[in-house]
């Protein structure tokens, strides 16, 4: 298909798409950043979450197409593969894990207070709904593995036929009442993008490293057009943000191919490859942070109070990861044969490819 990226498979594909993993980290922490804030909004005003609150804002119009986007990079790898194992790691995969995490993060909740059903019954209805309408940040995982599936499906049609389909998609939301049909299209333009234009997004990165200077100055200047139209509130029209969801997702590409070989930029690397890890697991120690320190000493610093919760969200999901591992518990992170389609591929490249595709 035209337009497809096919990515790089030389002897410099691990320092030349390192940006990839820099970008999913930076998408991780934009993400638990934002729901960090909305914790806070239950104890502060809305705009007093401190400098987290603004970032916040200023990453909303680009924060969740960037996820999407980029989980869709390297789809042309293996879209053609046979059916068996592209159900396996493109759908199984997801849904093992969203069913898994929505039967654990739930009842946690529930544990902890938040909506306790009354009885044994009320508790069973509402898990079953939570695997039709998705609890909270999971609707994410579950959106993916039906994103792969209509790829694939839709992989004959024409990029030039369907793309504006899936840009009209995005302006003109479907209003059925199905929970998957409405939000079908709210991303999956931009998931089919990264896709389909794969290339165009892996240039732009060898451009942004080839012409840092001009690089830079596009940079400064989408920040500060984001960052304006944010503040005048001009971005909720749905043209608006489809706009600059594109040019935010374009900027965060040029940010990490500049900044990716750095060494600081490892922790955000090492987050983007470990993205799943910290989207499962940020939310149970959020629910429990951001209470405590808002009862604490610190409780008025808003800034303060934010930072600590997200460093110990992000901290916590990455520890309870570790922790589970070493107790016997990898399953949860790790989905087991049992629960696999095809068998695993052991080469060092489908690894490599396994975990640069998994959710952001």
């Amino acid at each position: 298909m035209a337009g497809q990226g096919n990515g790089n498979t030389s002897g410099g594909h691990r320092s030349r798409h390192d940006w990839v993993d820099f970008a999913k980290g930076f998408c991780i922490v934009a993400v638990v950043t934002m729901w960090v804030v909305g914790e806070m909004q239950g104890y502060v005003n809305r705009g007093e979450a401190g400098w987290l609150g603004y970032f916040a804002v200023f990453a909303k119009p680009f924060r969740m197409p960037d996820f999407f986007l980029i989980s869709g990079l390297f789809l042309s790898r293996v879209i053609d593969r046979p059916w068996r194992h592209y159900l396996d790691t493109k759908v199984v995969h997801y849904l093992y894990f969203f069913v898994l995490w929505t039967l654990i993060v739930v009842p946690a909740t529930w544990l902890l207070g938040h909506d306790t059903p009354a009885t044994a019954t009320e508790a069973l209805s509402d898990l079953a709904w939570r695997l039709y309408d998705p609890f909270q940040m999971l609707w994410f995982v579950m959106m993916l593995s039906v994103y792969f599936v209509a790829t694939r499906l839709l992989r004959r049609v024409p990029v030039w036929l369907l793309m504006p389909a899936a840009l009209l998609l995005m302006l003109f939301p479907l209003e059925t009442g199905i929970y998957h049909v409405d939000r079908f299209g709210v991303y999956f333009g931009y998931f089919y993008a990264g896709h389909v234009f794969a290339d165009r997004f892996f240039a732009m990165a060898d451009w942004a490293r080839a012409h840092r200077r001009r690089a830079v100055a596009i940079v400064l200047v989408w920040a500060l057009i984001n960052g304006t139209l944010v503040k005048l509130q001009l971005t909720e029209s749905i043209l608006a943000t489809t706009v600059l969801g594109f040019a935010g997702i374009s900027a965060v590409v040029v940010i990490s191919a500049l900044v990716s070989e750095q060494r600081w930029a490892g922790l955000l690397k090492y987050l983007g490859r470990t993205s799943i890890t910290v989207y499962l697991g940020f939310y149970l120690p959020m629910i429990v942070l951001v209470p405590l320190l808002r009862g604490s000493a610190i409780g008025q610093q808003h800034s303060l109070v934010g930072t600590l919760a997200l460093v110990g969200c992000i901290g916590g999901a990455v520890l309870m990861a570790e922790i589970a591992r070493r107790i016997g518990l990898g399953f949860l992170y790790e989905r087991p044969s049992w629960a696999r389609l095809a068998p695993a591929r052991a080469t060092p490249q489908a690894t490599d490819e396994s975990k640069r595709q998994q959710p952001a």
